[in-house]
């Protein structure tokens, strides 16, 4: 059946959703993208955003759907594995075109809240393979339009993100950058995780990415980081100022282990719960009765607490500034180096500034590509 709906369709779209088996996906879904020549569209929860020889894997689609250009370029079928997808413009780019939409869910949960599935398989990955085991190999134009997209807005991302101070996008590029084969990495809900998914590129050495997605929240996000720590993996953890406060427990927690763990938390500071700046409200409705209602003041800065509580408790502090100290820090992780915090400290209006001029940046980019979209 997956076979004979792949064969009707030449401009199609694999989808990657959060998997925490993603490996056991990789070696059906990447003969699948070669066979069909459609690129991997795979958000790093997956386990599956990395380089695949023969696949175009798109780092950057979270920013490409967002421009005309992916308009320009709709697809005619989606193939998803995995969970729901983080990027919001992927699932309003699927709703606007509407595909023909195939879900392998072998839990068959069919979690599919735009209605836009219209082949549902309650398979696992051996059906993925056996479909591209029969497939011919498709031709490769299409899928290298969307490698050669994502090249550029790479180009562009890294055009604002090189010649500014280190803000939360540049966070998110750094860890895919400098974090040690063989890491887990733990993402918190809110803005970190978007970020990781907008930024984190594809890269050769194994990274495990893991959330806590749904309704935990920011809650528990760092003993959630410390249970994968504790199974031997040295993990970083990426939380902002308002979910290291909810878990400061978490910390403590950590010197109860009969191991030392090998842990690092990065607390990206930027004045309390502005993800809600990133609304259209944000600069419509009064600005006081905005920040009233949809910011948390946390008072002390996270910097402030983390001295603190390591003079208290003895673990390493390190306060930075800049994308080279953070790559540095995170190529010094060694197993069994115990917990480390990181604080960064963010100017909201800078951050938020920011991403606007990487959108902006990405979809000139593409425009600059196409004389279509000039």
């Amino acid at each position: 059946m997956l076979t004979d709906w792949a064969q009707a369709h030449e401009r199609g779209v694999v989808v990657a959703g959060p998997m925490w088996d993603g490996d056991r996906w990789s070696d059906a879904v990447t003969e699948f993208c070669r066979r069909t020549g459609w690129p991997l569209l795979a958000e790093p929860c997956s386990q599956l955003r990395r380089e695949l020889d023969g696949v175009a894997v798109t780092d950057h689609h979270d920013l490409l759907l967002r421009t005309p250009w992916a308009d320009d370029e709709p697809p005619e079928a989606v193939l998803r594995v995995g969970g729901a997808p983080t990027c919001k413009p992927l699932r309003l780019w699927i709703e606007r075109h509407r595909p023909a939409f195939a879900l392998v869910d072998p839990a068959n949960t069919w979690t599919d809240a735009s209605f836009s599935v219209s082949l549902h398989l309650p398979a696992g990955p051996d059906a993925v393979a056996d479909a591209a085991g029969k497939l011919p190999r498709g031709a490769s134009g299409w899928a290298q339009r969307w490698a050669d997209a994502d090249a550029r807005a790479g180009a562009a991302i890294d055009g604002v993100l090189d010649a500014e101070p280190l803000l939360e996008a540049g966070v998110a590029r750094q860890l895919g950058r400098s974090l040690p084969g063989g890491h887990a990495l733990y993402v918190s809900n809110s803005m970190p995780v978007r970020d990781v998914d907008s930024y984190l590129r594809a890269r050769a050495e194994p990274l495990a990415v893991h959330a806590s997605r749904g309704a935990s929240g920011i809650d528990g996000v760092i003993s959630a980081a410390s249970g994968v720590a504790a199974a031997g993996t040295p993990t970083t953890v990426l939380v902002g100022d308002l979910a290291f406060r909810h878990d400061l427990g978490g910390l403590v927690g950590t010197f109860d282990s009969p191991a030392l763990l090998d842990l690092t938390v990065i607390v990206v500071d930027n004045g309390g719960g502005t993800i809600f700046s990133f609304l259209p409200a944000y600069g419509v409705v009064d600005a006081g009765a905005f920040d009233r209602l949809l910011t948390t003041p946390p008072g002390r800065s996270s910097a402030e607490l983390a001295s603190g509580l390591s003079a208290a408790l003895g673990f390493e502090h390190h306060r930075i500034r800049s994308c080279e100290a953070l790559g540095e820090l995170l190529a010094q992780s060694q197993l069994g180096s115990g917990l480390r915090v990181i604080t960064i400290d963010v100017d909201a209006d800078a951050n938020r500034n920011q991403h606007r001029r990487i959108a902006e940046a990405v979809e000139i980019a593409l425009a600059a590509g196409n004389p279509d979209l000039r």
